[in-house]
This record gives C-alpha cells, sequence and structure tokens, in this order.
C-alpha cells in the first residue's frame, strides 16, 4: 500500500490501471489484497506476483486504458503449460482485477485504507469479483470500520441497497471481527457473488527505545514499512511523553543499556497497550529489572508478562547491531502474526492459513 500512496501523490497525471489479486486457491507467491498501478506511460508501483505475472497483466492493462469497465483475469498456474502451468514453478488458480482509472484519480477504497493507517485503526474492503444474475457488478465495495466500541459502521461503498449489500455487510462484519481475509461465494434469488474481503490493519509501529545500536533497527523496520519512532535521551528522562501513544500494534523494544532508564521504561510500557515489549540483554538482567520493580509496588500481571520478550529477538546467532536488527524484526513479525517463528520446513500444514 504505502508504494501505491506514493505513486498516486507523483502521478505522472496520465490514466492507469489498478491490478488488485483478489482470489488465490493453492500456491502463490503473492496472497489477496496484493496491488499493483500501471501508468499509460509504461511506469508502475507494487507488484502482484514474483514477477511473473506482471508482463501479462500490463499487457491487458494497455487494452483496458481504452475501456472504462473493469475486467477479471484468471490464471490456471496449475496446467502443464510452458507458461501458465509448471514452467513457472507454481500450482494455483488466481484471480485479478483490473480496473481502469482516470488521472490523478484516486480509488475511493484506497483512499478509505490510506485513512485507517493514518488512523490506525481496523477495517475491511470488500470486492465483488464475480457476478452473475442481478448481483453487484464487478467492483463493487463495501467497506466498514472497527470503532472504539468494537461496533461496525458502513463508512462507504457502492453496492446498492437489497438482499445481496445485507449478505456482503454481514460477511464483512464477520471478517473484520475474526480479524482475517477470506473469499465468500454468495448466491441467493438475486444471483450470485463471489466477494474478496480484505481485511486492512495499521502498519507494525516501532518504539526503539536505545541510542547508536538502535539505528539499524529502526532503518530496517522502515524498509518494511512500519512506523518508526526511536527515542533517546539522558538518563534521567524516558522519553516516551514525546512519542506515539502505544497500541496494539506497538513493538516497543528497550535497549539503552543504562539500567535506571530501562526500569523506567519498563515501568511506562507495562501499562500501555503495547502488543510487544522486547528487552535487549541478558535474561538475569530483566529478571533483576523486574524484582526492582516489584519492590516499588509496580506489579505486572499475566497478560502484561505474556507481552514481554526478554532476551528480546530470534535465535539466528545474531552478533553485529544489524544481525539483532534481523532477529528482533524477525520475531516481533511472528507475534505479531500469531506465529511461533521457527523454520518453515518445520512447519505443519500450509505456509499460508
Amino acid at each position: 500500500m504505502p508504494d501505491l500512496f506514493s505513486a498516486l501523490d507523483s502521478s505522472p497525471g496520465t490514466p492507469s490501471v489498478l491490478a488488485t489479486l483478489v482470489n488465490v486457491i493453492g500456491s502463490a507467491y503473492r496472497r489477496p489484497g496484493a496491488a499493483m498501478l500501471l501508468f499509460a506511460d509504461g511506469s508502475a508501483a507494487g507488484g502482484i506476483s514474483a514477477g511473473c505475472l506482471e508482463s501479462d497483466v500490463r499487457a491487458h492493462a494497455e487494452r483496458l486504458l481504452a475501456a472504462d469497465a473493469p475486467t477479471v483475469l484468471h490464471y490456471d498456474l496449475g496446467q502443464d503449460d510452458p507458461l501458465w502451468g509448471l514452467g513457472m514453478g507454481c500450482k494455483a488458480d488466481i484471480d485479478v482485477l483490473l480496473e481502469p482509472l482516470a488521472a490523478g484519480a484516486v480509488p475511493a477504497h484506497l483512499a478509505f485504507a490510506r485513512r485507517l493507517r493514518t488512523e490506525r485503526r481496523r477495517g475491511v474492503v470488500a470486492t465483488v469479483f464475480a457476478s452473475e444474475g442481478a448481483a453487484p457488478p464487478i467492483a463493487s465495495r463495501l467497506w466498514l470500520t472497527e470503532r472504539a466500541d468494537k461496533a461496525y459502521g458502513t463508512d462507504g461503498g457502492n453496492v446498492p441497497p437489497g438482499p445481496a449489500r445485507a449478505a456482503v455487510r454481514a460477511a464483512a462484519a464477520r471478517a473484520l471481527a475474526e480479524r482475517r481475509s477470506t473469499v465468500e461465494d454468495h448466491r441467493g434469488p438475486w444471483g450470485r457473488a463471489a466477494v474478496f474481503y480484505d481485511v486492512v490493519i495499521p502498519p507494525i509501529a516501532l518504539l526503539a527505545c536505545g541510542a547508536a545500536d538502535a539505528r539499524p533497527l529502526v532503518h530496517l523496520a522502515a524498509e518494511l514499512g512500519w512506523t518508526t519512532t526511536l527515542v533517546e535521551g539522558d538518563a534521567q528522562h524516558s522519553g516516551l511523553d514525546a512519542a506515539p501513544a502505544p497500541d496494539a500494534r506497538t513493538a516497543a523494544i528497550v535497549m539503552t543499556h543504562r539500567y535506571e532508564r530501562d526500569r523506567a521504561l519498563l515501568a511506562e510500557l507495562f501499562p500501555s497497550p503495547a502488543g510487544y515489549i522486547g528487552v535487549l540483554g541478558p535474561r538475569a538482567r530483566t529478571a533483576q529489572l523486574l524484582d526492582d520493580l516489584r519492590g516499588e509496588g509496580i506489579l505486572p500481571s499475566e497478560l502484561q508478562l505474556a507481552r514481554l520478550f526478554a532476551p528480546v529477538g530470534l535465535d539466528v546467532g545474531a552478533e553485529t547491531p544489524e544481525e539483532v536488527a534481523v532477529a528482533i524484526v524477525g520475531e516481533v513479525m511472528a507475534v505479531m502474526a500469531g506465529r511461533e517463528g521457527g523454520l518453515l520446513r518445520q512447519r505443519k500444514g500450509p505456509i499460508h492459513e
């Protein structure tokens, strides 16, 4: 998404085509929700595969630039075909939605997703990619936002009112409540609609509390599209007053190498909603920090301690600050995704849920 937003902000002023991966059955490099923009001047942003589909999508996009109607491309990569079959290295059925955009146009659903990222809220975008009978047409959308009270309100969309809209809205609320993107096939007297429900979540926010060796961590996180804050300062000031308020998608890393400051930071972070709190250093040092906090009357609950990761990072043999950054980022990604962070070859079942 950040790539698409940047491309739209610096649009060359020419028409474009938005390509969105809306359905994958089988094994593919990218998952539904991946998107790219293809401009009439030949430039592009984003991606929907490892590069194997882009050239064919571009050829279709060039023809679509002269039209004003969306279309869906279907790729059967399971066929024993030199182009789309085994030579691709994937076995999947893939659907790609193509939508022509006027010069400078920003699709409403992308503006919605951008607003969610800015406000750090969750939402869901429902996109129709197959339609029969009186069902909503292809590229019809409906989106919902999760509010603080966990209720769901329709923020927008162009799915016409009626039973089909009610079915789409109910499924969108369900996907958002479960926080899981999905595809559903809806059928009724009105016809049939295949809909991709894309759950939009805020990017991970990294709150790195440290000095020189925290910079590689901040740099790597920024490369991944995370929002980043580096908190520096002297030993008498924790520095969190000026930092963005943590939320459930915040990973706070305590790595100041100053015992008293680390203790002050933990005292502030435990009561916060930060979803991940990491502490650099030996296990015994963190145990002493916790003992000191308890001596001050600060008693972290079991739920708060469950968010504590110390020593921080995956066990990859990291030594340099850059290697430590990789280990920390890997662990944060695993925790936020509800994964263990182990070897994929030891994982039971598919890579993607």
